[in-house]
């Protein structure tokens, strides 16, 4: 795609805010649970200690394990190309 010529200081700083951003997003969309259940002060995992309707825990105990797996996809894809293309943008020019 982009050869080691074609990368000037303005794009070395967009890839690095682009993986930044995305590892961040990646942590918080992994983080999903905790951060409700932090938030809220409700726990998801044990709800009949609470007063939560059984339709919200039924859709939460769905939704969230697969929030965890998209911000482990998230952050594994973000880290491949911080290796891959930062290396080759933070070399410096010959």
């Amino acid at each position: 795609m982009l050869n080691q010529a074609a990368l000037d200081q303005e794009d070395r700083q967009k890839y690095i805010n682009i993986v930044v951003a995305a590892g961040i997003a990646g942590a918080v969309i992994f983080l999903a649970q905790d951060i409700m259940e932090w938030l809220l002060g409700v726990d998801f995992e044990n709800p009949n200690i609470q007063n939560i309707p059984p339709a919200i825990t039924t859709m939460l105990s769905k939704i969230l394990p697969f929030l965890r797996f998209v911000g482990g996809g998230l952050i594994v894809v973000v880290v491949i190309i911080a290796v891959s293309k930062l290396k080759l943008a933070l070399r410096p020019f010959r």
